[in-house]
């Protein structure tokens, strides 16, 4: 796994230098490899392939595979929290599978156990997310304010792979951009107020490595 943080760096330099997009480049040119190599996992019918990511022999696995896992960390709990973790990484004390999480969630302090376990010590294929519904509505401020404009969104998981998912409300004006955590096989919803009228919703920036990138666009119907 540790193997992956030379992918990770390279991509975190990038995002300094041109910003987000630059960064997941980075990422985007590995992509193709790691999903082709997922397709004899059978991670979506449920069955479990015990093989610890730290212990693949694969490239595309403890490099490509392993990046992804860094940087959705990096997105999940923040910078400055995964910095202070592997700041405290210890070769000599790393003699637990569950060394990393534990530098991880104290680091954060969050549960990140499905994420571990679901990323790092099982291989379960990679994520599918669609959005399932999107009702738009305005909406009366208390007090006789001004009208808003909301959106309920669910997120559907069709694969067994945990993923904490950013997706992008487009709107007239601007965008809105949240997260969601979405465990394998399951819905989750999320109520979003929005500056204006939303378009289309967009469910990854590139920043998950997903199974099917056909249907990540929702068109949301006119209300």
């Amino acid at each position: 796994m540790y193997e992956g943080l030379a992918h990770f760096a390279e991509a975190a330099y990038r995002e300094q230098q041109g910003g987000r997009e630059a960064a997941l480049n980075v990422l985007d040119a590995h992509l193709a490899a790691l999903v082709d190599a997922e397709k004899d996992v059978p991670g979506g019918s449920g069955k479990d392939i015990a093989i610890p990511l730290a212990n693949s022999f694969d490239e595309v696995y403890y490099r490509t595979k392993a990046a992804f896992v860094w940087w959705m960390l990096r997105d999940m709990i923040g910078d400055d929290a995964l910095k202070a973790a592997i700041a405290k990484y210890g070769a000599g004390e790393d003699k637990d599978p569950k060394y990393m999480e534990g530098l991880v969630e104290a680091a954060s302090k969050r549960d990140l156990g499905w994420f571990f376990d679901d990323w790092v010590y099982r291989d379960r294929g990679l994520p599918d997310v669609r959005v399932q519904s999107a009702h738009a509505w305005a909406d009366d401020k208390p007090g006789g304010g001004k009208r808003v404009q909301m959106i309920t969104i669910t997120l559907e998981n069709t694969s067994t792979v945990g993923v904490e998912m950013p997706f992008t409300i487009r709107c007239g004006r601007s965008d809105v951009t949240e997260r969601l955590e979405v465990r394998g096989k399951s819905t989750a919803t999320l109520r979003v107020e929005l500056p204006s009228t939303p378009i289309e919703v967009v469910v990854n920036d590139g920043s998950v490595p997903e199974s099917d990138l056909s249907n990540n666009v929702f068109k949301v119907p006119a209300q």
